[in-house]
C-alpha cells in the first residue's frame, strides 16, 4: 500500500508567540492521534537521506516493527544490500554484511552508524509519536500550535487543528539519543493518520536523517527479527 497515495498537509511553522494555556491538558491531548492499542505491526520501505559534516549519503530500508523490535534492512544504490540493524530497548544490534563485522552498541552511541538517529528509536514508536497527559507538566498556544512541555524537559508541538504531532525538541540535558524530530506530509491510510517524511537530528545537531517512507503495511503479521550472521562472526560489544 503505497503511503504516497495519501493526501498531503501544509508543515506548520513552530515560530511564534507562545503563552500559557488554561485549558484542560488532557482534553488536548486526546485530540493527538495515538494509536498504541490499534496499531501493533508495521512493515515497508523507506528512503533515508543521511547529511553529516562533509558527508551525505542515500539508502533505501525495508523495515519491520512490533512493540518491542525494530529490523531494518539496508541497500545502498546500486541495490546492494549492505547490512541490517536490530534495534531493541536500550542497543542496536549491526551486521555489516559487506565488510563481515557485526557489533552490539547502546542506542546513545553514534559511533558506529551514521543511521544511529534513525535506529535509537522503535519504527513504530517513531512513526506515531505518543504523549501521555502524565507526562506533561505545562500547556503553551500560539496562533496555530499547542506546545505541550514535558517533565523531562522535552518540548512537543501539535497542530491546533489536526491535532498531529509537527516537531519534538528534547532538553539540552536530556539523555535522548536526538535533539530533535520534525513531521510532515501526513495522510490517512486504513483509518490511521501518520506522517510520511520524518528528519531526525543527532543529539549534538551536526547530522540529520530524513526518512521519507515510500510504502507502508499496517499491523502485517511478521516473521522472525533475527539477523542471520554467520557462525565465524563474532559480535563485538562496544
Amino acid at each position: 500500500m503505497l503511503v504516497s497515495a495519501c493526501s498531503t498537509t501544509r508543515t506548520a511553522s513552530i515560530e511564534g508567540d507562545f503563552s500559557k494555556s488554561n485549558s484542560d491538558i488532557e482534553t488536548f491531548i486526546n485530540s493527538v492521534p495515538n494509536y498504541k492499542d490499534q496499531l501493533n505491526t508495521l512493515s515497508g520501505k523507506g528512503r533515508a537521506l543521511v547529511s553529516e559534516p562533509g558527508n551525505s549519503d542515500r539508502v533505501t530500508i525495508d523495515f519491520k516493527a512490533n512493540k518491542e523490535l525494530s529490523l531494518l534492512t539496508i541497500q545502498n544504490r546500486i541495490g546492494i544490500e549492505g547490512g541490517q540493524m536490530l534495534v531493541e530497548e536500550d542497543s542496536i544490534l549491526i551486521y555489516n554484511r559487506m565488510d563481515k563485522e557485526a557489533q552490539k552498541i547502546s542506542i546513545y552511541d553514534g559511533r558506529m552508524t551514521r543511521l544511529n538517529e534513525l535506529a535509537s528509536i522503535n519504527i513504530l514508536d517513531l512513526v506515531n509519536y505518543k504523549i501521555e497527559a502524565a507526562d506533561v507538566s505545562e500547556l503553551y498556544e500560539s496562533n496555530n500550535l499547542y506546545q505541550f512541555r514535558l517533565k523531562n524537559g522535552a518540548r512537543v508541538y501539535t497542530d491546533k487543528s489536526e491535532g498531529t504531532v509537527r516537531q519534538v525538541i528534547q532538553s539540552s540535558s536530556g539523555e535522548a539519543p536526538y535533539s530533535k524530530i520534525v513531521y510532515e506530509s501526513y495522510g490517512e491510510l486504513e483509518g490511521f493518520t501518520l506522517p510520511r517524511k520524518i528528519t531526525i537530528f543527532s543529539a549534538d545537531e551536526r547530522s540529520r536523517v530524513v526518512f521519507l517512507v515510500r510504502s507502508l503495511e499496517i499491523n502485517p503479521s511478521l516473521g522472525s527479527f533475527s539477523i542471520d550472521i554467520p557462525d565465524n562472526i563474532k559480535i563485538q560489544r562496544l
